[in-house]
């Protein structure tokens, strides 16, 4: 009778385990794979958008007198450009003009900006992405191992409820 109550026990024990511990650290786990997800989905949107800009603009780097002090094009050989910016969460947009289309600035994160020309920013996005890459990688496989877990444990908790009625007929 007492091996039973023990039983019972246990089961209660590894289901709170599961439903406390477990379950939290993979829901934790799958938010922060599916965040790098997105940012890596973000870089990507924005990296193809300045490739698009580069070419509409038609950067040529073979012509000098494109170039101002250091290298970097001359911002009074540039056209402003008009577009339509997102300002929340592409529900809304308003118009804006960009008097130098050449330079943009970027998020590197922990509330950083960063003016680069178009190459170079498009050069931090691709070394981003093989970031965030190798930390989506590392999230996923961290959330396939706790997932393993959680399985592991719920067969373990099957085979806990199955031996009951055994204990019980003998």
């Amino acid at each position: 009778m007492s091996s039973t109550n023990e039983l019972h026990e246990k089961i209660k024990e590894y289901a709170s385990f599961i439903s406390q511990t477990l379950q939290p650290q993979l829901q934790a786990a799958v938010d922060a794979r599916d965040a790098t997800d997105a940012d890596m989905s973000e870089y990507t949107q924005l990296r193809n958008k300045l490739q698009y800009l580069e070419n509409e603009i038609g950067l040529d780097h073979s012509s000098s007198s494109m170039e101002g002090v250091g290298g970097q094009p001359s911002a009074k050989n540039c056209k402003p450009l008009e577009a339509l910016v997102d300002i929340c969460h592409e529900t809304v947009y308003c118009r804006a003009v960009i008097p130098n289309p050449r330079t943009v600035y970027v998020d590197v994160g922990l509330g950083f900006m960063v003016e680069f020309t178009l190459q170079e920013a498009i050069g931090f996005i691709e070394k981003k992405l093989k970031y965030l890459d190798e930390v989506l990688k590392h999230r996923a496989s961290v959330a396939e191992g706790i997932a393993r877990d959680v399985e592991n444990a719920l067969e373990l908790l099957e085979e806990l409820g199955a031996e009951i009625p055994d204990r019980e007929t003998s």
